[in-house]
Order: C-alpha cells, then sequence, then structure tokens
C-alpha cells in the first residue's frame, strides 16, 4: 500500500506527488462528485488527483518554468474492469461521476502505484 509522498519521472518532467492514498472505490465516487475531479483508471488502477491548496497558476508556473509536475493528493483503489461511471446510493446520498481511461502523466502514475501495491 502506498501513503505520504511519490516522486518519479515522466517524458522530459519531474512529478511530485505530496500525498498518496489507498481508497474504496465509493469513496473515490464521493470525493469526486463533490471535488468535480474525474476518476482515471489504467490497468485494474482507479486513480483520483485533487490540488486544494496550490492555485492554478502557481501549478502552472512550476510546470513551464522548471518542469515540475506537483498533484497535492492523490487517491487510489483496485478496480479490476474499466467502467465509464461510478454509481453511488447508499444513506440517502446518490453518485454518478464519470471514469475516464487515463493518459499521459496519470497513466504512468497508474502504472507506477500498480507496480508499488
Amino acid at each position: 500500500m502506498v501513503t505520504g509522498g511519490l516522486k518519479f519521472k515522466w517524458l522530459d518532467y519531474e512529478v511530485e506527488v505530496v500525498n498518496v492514498e489507498r481508497r474504496e472505490v465509493k469513496d473515490i465516487a464521493f470525493c469526486s462528485y463533490i471535488s468535480k475531479c474525474t476518476p482515471l483508471w489504467h490497468n485494474g488502477i482507479l486513480v483520483c488527483v485533487c490540488n486544494d491548496f496550490l492555485d492554478a497558476r502557481s501549478i502552472a508556473k512550476k510546470f513551464l518554468q522548471e518542469k515540475v509536475i506537483i498533484m497535492e493528493q492523490v487517491c487510489y483503489s483496485h478496480m479490476h474492469e474499466y467502467r465509464r461511471g461510478l454509481w453511488l446510493n447508499e444513506e440517502s446520498v446518490v453518485v454518478t461521476t464519470p471514469v475516464v481511461r487515463a493518459y499521459g502523466v496519470y497513466r504512468a502514475l497508474a502504472e507506477l502505484i500498480a507496480t508499488l501495491r
């Protein structure tokens, strides 16, 4: 299980993840619905990335000037098969959120998490 921070290289970029935590699929569905972040799936790993503290300008500046990608919070879960959406209906809460097949740095992140588990 991955917890804490994570650093890796992707293409010409350094990727810095401040915190990585394993969650249940239903928790990722609820959080992504509330935070408006779309979960991404690759090869059995569902990941969701949130940046709550840094503003987009700070992240973009670091990306453009220093070739560093910053991800503040990454949650992941094991989801063996791809589904186009997540549905949660419990305790008077009904949530639907789309799931996208991972691409680029998110695919690399999912592959790394799969090797570390």
